[in-house]
């Protein structure tokens, strides 16, 4: 369709989000990390338990069954109910208004869409993951010593014992993932890199080093070791269960700013396709500045993570 005039029809959210969306998808990690939870109204309920199935003060052992009685009738204990409000957090973008008149400013207005989608990734997995730090469990291990110190530092053997802080009776979580900073996944990196063992040890139990920088899976932690540039600080780790999520992300899409459903393109197997997703509380508005005639792009997030178990992660410092 060939448009003439000004750019103002690229200035819709059917045209923002899309793009905003291909750049948000590989550099947002964060939210596979917990539970997406749509919500239909600013406030929204929730229910965190931190009260294991085996440790359940209401547990009772099965009764011995007699021929026409009832089965005995047993409780557990339910989990606590709290309540939290939906935050809109977002910026703006200024346009000016010979870009939107001239047919080559698309470009620019496609790269204001670009830009907004990588920094709100960004912002979302430093968020999601400053909720995780602030509210995980303490382990009781503590590392050898800093990862930097060569001579001393024994990695592979810390996220071994952290392993075991994840286990305790009657609950589900097992460590899956293990996020640092880049410089510490850089040092555990070289550490891998130095040690003079056979490959197939090497392979089966310490893990190989190389790939593309962003995770390396460590055998005998049974985990992956992923390091991000923001959102964990230099010395800490943060170790959880992906595949038992103790956190939530509660999301609301206002129709008059987004859309329930985003179909944006990406690369899948070296092709190129398009890719249907539930948007999770991402808009997009516009309007133009009475005095200048420059357009603000608005983008903005409604949502909030909450934590519903934390045993589910361990936050330490030390590496």
């Amino acid at each position: 369709m060939t448009m003439s005039g000004t750019n103002d029809w690229y200035l819709r959210k059917e045209i923002a989000l899309p793009v905003a969306f291909e750049k948000m998808e590989p550099n947002l990690f964060a939210l596979d990390l917990i539970r997406a939870v749509p919500e239909d109204d600013a406030s929204f309920v929730y229910r965190y338990n931190d009260t294991s199935v085996t440790g359940d003060s209401e547990q009772e052992t099965p009764a011995l069954h007699e021929v026409g009685a009832d089965m005995p009738e047993i409780n557990f204990s339910r989990p606590v109910t709290a309540s939290e409000l939906l935050k809109m957090r977002g910026f703006s973008v200024r346009v000016p208004r010979q870009v939107v008149r001239q047919s080559s400013g698309k470009n620019e207005i496609m790269k204001a869409y670009e830009n907004a989608g990588i920094w709100l990734a960004d912002w979302l997995n430093t968020k999601i993951l400053s909720r995780l730090t602030a509210g995980a469990t303490t382990p009781t291990w503590s590392p050898t010593s800093a990862w930097s110190e060569i001579a001393t530092a024994t990695p592979v053997e810390d996220l071994r014992k952290l392993k075991y802080q994840m286990r305790r009776e009657g609950y589900p979580f097992r460590l899956t993932d293990v996020i640092v900073n880049t410089d510490n996944f850089a040092e555990f990196e070289g550490y891998l890199t130095a040690m003079d063992i056979n490959s197939v040890k090497q392979e089966r139990i310490y893990g190989m080093p190389g790939g593309n920088g962003d995770s390396i899976y460590v055998p005998i932690a049974g985990c992956n070791l992923i390091g991000v540039d923001s959102g964990i600080s230099e010395g800490y780790l943060l170790g959880l269960d992906k595949v038992n999520p103790g956190a939530e992300f509660h999301y609301f899409v206002d129709s008059a700013f987004g859309t329930t459903k985003i179909a944006y393109p990406t690369m899948e197997d070296g092709k190129k396709v398009t890719k249907t997703v539930q948007n999770f509380g991402i808009h997009f508005d516009q309007f133009r500045e009475p005095g200048s005639k420059d357009t603000l792009l608005q983008f903005w997030i409604e949502g909030e993570t909450v934590i519903t178990n934390a045993y589910a992660y361990q936050y330490a410092s030390g590496i």
